[in-house]
């Protein structure tokens, strides 16, 4: 009895996996024609202008915060030194 119980439960929960593996490949399909007709430029077009204001907005982040990414960056390097020789001290009196 439970043997049935427990093979229905497995084909349900199959079942479900399967739907939802084929509204993922469905819904991609249709995410990717609507994309394409309804995109305002072609791909290099739109490639070109996406970096352009990915390197914008990054110098304009640096500007703003790379300083303190900078001192972040020492403060990491010198910490990370200061835990190395912790640890190695630890490690060579086990030995």
């Amino acid at each position: 009895m439970w043997k049935r119980k427990e093979k229905k439960e497995k084909k349900k929960k199959k079942g479900m996996m399967d739907k939802v593996v084929m509204g993922a490949i469905v819904g991609g399909a249709i995410g990717s024609v609507v994309g394409l007709t309804v995109a305002p430029k072609k791909g290099e077009e739109t490639r070109k202008y996406l970096k352009e204001k990915g390197k914008e907005v990054s110098g304009k982040f640096m500007e703003e915060y790379g300083s303190e990414i900078k001192a972040a960056k020492n403060h990491t390097k010198r910490n990370s030194a200061k835990v190395w020789k912790y640890f190695k001290k630890k490690l060579l009196k086990r030995k």
